[in-house]
């Protein structure tokens, strides 16, 4: 009977010891999710599985790792408040050797096949990753490009700098698995104040100098079509009068005395002209006698 009992008891702690090394988890929609084995023969570059759905493993020997396929957002600022404690601004070293600040935001998507290689190389978790692996390819390629730049031209060609970052980033990112969807200085580029106002004095001179030579050309343009109509309005004048004078002469050309008596009888109407009565001025003595 005792032995009986304390098989029962043996088989139980076993169940419990069992169940105790046996973990469940899930790997949601939008997530790979990959086993590594901790221990044994298989530690190592083989340790990896991919695995998806409802996943049993022994927590002591096995970790999962899940890693979201769907669009990642991530800004460095040096705002402490925003998504760190810390100023994350980036510096970087323009080519006339003057330094700029700024905040940075990065949307980016992990590549589904590719998360087996990504954590094999970085052995980390995909925050991680982002925190340190992915700010410096962030940070080189701002940093690379704006040696091409003079501080002013950082600020008056802009979007062509952050386009050139953006195909630099791309490519180093895609070979690394990830793919680039955006990214972008957040708000303004900073400067020291003193060369903050020579830069944008320059660029509003610039800008100035672009809108007098425009109005410049309004006005010329203005004037042009000015002179082009009042020829126009000379043009059809001459044109008229041309026309008007050779209609004359050829009017002219066809009248003969003949034709002017034939006119003049065809409006004649038969009756003679009708004067008044002549004043009497003398007196007529035959009748009184």
């Amino acid at each position: 009977m005792k032995r009986g009992v304390i098989a029962i008891v043996i088989v139980v702690l076993v169940g419990i010891l069992g169940f105790s090394t046996v973990s469940c988890t899930r790997i949601d929609a939008g997530h790979v999710g990959i086993k590594v084995n901790l221990y044994g023969s298989d530690k190592g570059v083989q340790d990896i599985v991919e695995v998806s759905g409802v996943v049993w493993y022994n927590p002591l020997t096995t970790q999962i790792f899940e890693f979201p396929t769907y669009v990642q957002h991530k800004v460095w600022t040096m705002d402490m408040t925003e998504d760190s404690p810390r100023n994350e601004e980036f510096t970087v070293t323009t080519r006339d050797g003057l330094s700029l600040s700024f905040d940075v935001g990065l949307d980016y998507t992990v590549v589904a096949s590719k998360v087996p290689d990504i954590f094999r190389t970085y052995r980390k978790s995909l925050p991680q990753i982002t925190d340190e692996f992915i700010r410096t390819l962030v940070r080189n390629s701002y940093n690379n490009t704006a040696s091409k730049y003079t501080a002013e031209d950082m600020v008056s060609k802009r979007s062509e700098y952050e386009l050139q970052v953006k195909d630099v980033l791309s490519k180093d990112m895609a070979k690394a698995g990830f793919e680039v969807s955006q990214v972008a200085i957040l708000g303004k580029i900073r400067m020291p104040a003193t060369l903050e106002e020579a830069v944008n004095a320059k660029i509003k001179a610039v800008q100035e100098a672009i809108r007098a030579e425009n109005e410049k050309q309004r006005i010329i343009a203005e004037a042009q079509k000015a002179i082009e109509e009042a020829k126009g309005k000379a043009e059809a004048l001459r044109i008229a009068s041309e026309a008007e004078a050779n209609a004359n002469r050829a009017v002219t050309s066809t009248i003969s005395p003949l034709l002017i008596q034939k006119m003049m009888i065809e409006k004649w109407d038969g009756k003679l002209p009708v004067y008044g009565e002549v004043p009497k001025m003398f007196r007529n003595i035959s009748d009184q006698k």
